[in-house]
């Protein structure tokens, strides 16, 4: 291909005719959805009614030639819409004659003979074997399972376009139409440089010309961008090998959408270039500013600098990412066993956006081991429970984020101490602040004594019977409860993903549900414990347990003690609950029926019993929180406790 294709639109025999392209590991996988696909089948039924035979303007390819053939291709944008409409010949190959079909197949899915026979498109390494053992074969799960998004929204637009294309045959429009639209109809600029500086500035103007694009592909093109002007064939090569990786890592994650990738990037950028807040926003722009390639060409020290500051921050992503899935997949293998559950309870907290910078900076400063870690990795977990998630403690979900994010690179680089902690101002009770793990420490117990101390924090599982709050909303109450569970049988493994899972997600023998007590709809047809403070009891914290989901779908509106009988003794076919604080929570009910069973149900009585009950739970669950989030023993604890008694 030559330069002056962009002087035309060009039809796709005359793009694929003899040339084979590759999708590059760096780039991210297939992202079509259905409206991506309604629009481009929209288009096709337009030219299906439209008997002129101008050329429609699909879309624009840019290529990148490999030097050593030149009828090889990397695909530097353009690989969605090309992706699709292979998928598209495939379809119309299953519908048409032998001949045809074959013709299809050699021009645009598979070439050479048998042994030697080469893909026209491959796909990017996280989807190529899916791609092509079963959307381009015979569609069969069993060849290459489903362990991607981009799987499934390749097998969406596969389904789709048979679809479409069994709907458009039904009403006798011949294969042959449609695959004369898709090669003489549809036109594409064409635009294949020469020179890899040439192809850098491509990679600009997609950055910038609207295209939907996270921060973090953004990033990516700006580095490769950077790596070609820089000369730099070594740091392009570890963009590639090390994208590919960074990918892999946040699609096992789960972490993929623009959003995530841009929080994932944002993370990054707070502790790698020491980003403040309101910068890491805008990463993508003031990463450019930060590293202006014009300037960094001034001299060959200002180039050296540059292209080690890029390399280290590739190998700062790639190691994020890996612990973005140690997080999130979960992917424990190769981490030490005491930091396994840290990382397991951070996790369940399930609210992550204000300590994640703290996070990787400690793992890996502190590479993901030692006592050192342990002790921090615990005390963010307090932090983030305590300030983050416990009710009302903030006003902002973003309180105070931005000195955690300082703190963050401060203490990934060091200065920690020097920055914020004053020489008169380091001698802390019996100890002497001297080491910036010291000084981290000192200021997390401070930073959230400051926003939820002990007081507050205590304060917080109580409910003002004035106030709307209801605890059955509190988008902590899973972990909590998880965690008090956890305390009462601290030798037994509770299953954090049946805390976390959705109850859409979850089967009743799986899933562990958020049950009353006191149920919300108890009596009300007749009119009982329907007052204002039937309502307040019905919505505090003891009020709640968790429960399986195959004994709480078991008359969920019953009086508690009829419930009770079914979770300590089992029902029907369902075992009794395993959960301990469950059964607590029935031997303190009976217990409670036995001391009311000679008082006269009144009005109050059903408010009174439940009061009891409620009362009991809601202390033993308090006196369980200000141990187990409790501050003390922490390097400044004693301080700021007795700085806010005062």
């Amino acid at each position: 291909m030559q330069n002056n294709f962009v002087q035309q639109l060009h039809t796709l025999p005359e793009i694929f005719d003899g040339n084979y392209f590759q999708i590059p590991d760096y780039q991210r996988g297939y992202a079509w959805d259905e409206k991506q696909i309604d629009e481009l089948l929209k288009d096709i039924e337009h030219l299906l009614l439209d008997e002129s035979d101008v050329r429609h303007y699909t879309g624009t390819l840019v290529l990148s030639q490999n030097k050593d053939s030149k009828h090889e291709y990397q695909i530097v944008d353009g690989q969605q819409r090309l992706t699709t409409l292979v998928i598209f010949f495939k379809c119309i190959s299953l519908l048409s004659s032998k001949v045809l079909k074959n013709s299809i197949i050699t021009k645009y899915l598979k070439r050479g003979a048998i042994g030697n026979d080469q893909f026209a498109l491959r796909l990017n390494v996280d989807t190529r074997k899916f791609f092509e053992k079963v959307i381009l074969s015979d569609c069969n799960l069993e060849n290459c399972p489903i362990t991607l998004e981009s799987h499934e929204r390749l097998l969406g637009a596969y389904h789709s376009i048979n679809k479409w294309l069994s709907h458009k045959t039904a009403l006798g429009i011949s294969t042959e139409k449609i695959l004369n639209i898709l090669e003489d109809r549809l036109g594409f600029l064409v635009y294949s440089p020469k020179e890899d500086a040439e192809t850098g500035i491509m990679f600009e103007v997609i950055n910038n010309r609207g295209k939907q694009l996270s921060e973090l592909e953004k990033v990516k093109n700006y580095l490769i961008y950077c790596s070609i002007r820089l000369s730099a064939l070594t740091l392009r090569t570890e963009i590639t090998e090390h994208w590919s990786d960074i990918l892999q890592s946040l699609n096992k994650a789960k972490k993929t959408s623009p959003n995530e990738e841009s929080s994932f990037l944002r993370y990054c950028l707070v502790v790698f270039f020491k980003m403040n807040k309101t910068d890491s926003q805008h990463g993508y722009d003031v990463l450019k500013s930060r590293i202006q390639i014009d300037q960094c060409l001034q001299s060959v020290e200002k180039k050296h600098q540059t292209i080690i500051k890029l390399q280290d921050f590739i190998q700062f992503l790639k190691v994020s990412a890996k612990w973005y899935e140690h997080l999130y997949a979960p992917n424990y293998f190769g981490l030490d066993n005491a930091i396994k559950p840290l990382i397991e309870n951070i996790r369940a907290q399930n609210v992550h956006a204000s300590i994640m910078p703290l996070f990787l900076a400690l793992v890996l400063k502190n590479k993901g081991k030692g006592e050192i870690l342990e002790k921090h990795l615990q005390l963010l977990e307090t932090l983030n429970f305590r300030v983050y998630i416990a009710n009302g403690m903030t006003p902002r979900k973003d309180t105070g984020q931005g000195d955690l994010y300082q703190y963050a690179s401060r203490y990934f680089y060091g200065g920690l101490l020097n920055s914020y902690i004053a020489e008169e101002h380091r001698i802390i009770g019996q100890t002497t602040l001297t080491n910036d793990d010291q000084a981290l420490e000192y200021l997390l117990v401070q930073f959230t004594q400051n926003l939820a101390h002990d007081g507050w924090f205590e304060a917080s599982f109580e409910l003002d019977n004035k106030s709307s709050f209801d605890f059955y909303n509190w988008r902590g109450i899973r972990y909590f409860l998880m965690n008090y569970e956890s305390s009462l049988q601290p030798n037994k493994t509770i299953n954090i993903d049946k805390i976390l899972k959705s109850r859409s997600a979850g089967k009743t023998n799986d899933y562990l549900s958020v049950e009353h007590l006191w149920a919300t709809k108890n009596r009300n047809l007749e009119g009982q414990n329907c007052r204002e403070v039937d309502y307040y009891q019905k919505r505090r914290l003891g009020n709640f347990v968790l429960l399986e989901l195959r004994l709480n779908i078991q008359g969920s509106d019953d009086d508690i003690w009829i419930k009770v009988d079914r979770y300590l003794e089992g029902f029907e076919q369902e075992a009794p609950t395993d959960l301990y604080h469950m059964r607590l929570a029935g031997i303190n009910v009976r217990k409670t029926v036995k001391s009311m069973s000679d008082v006269k149900k009144t009005i109050n009585y059903y408010s009174d019993f439940y009061s009891e009950i409620i009362n009991e739970q809601e202390e033993r669950y308090i006196k369980f929180a200000m141990k187990r989030w409790s501050l003390k023993g922490y390097i400044g604890y004693k301080k700021h406790h007795e700085e806010l008694e005062n």
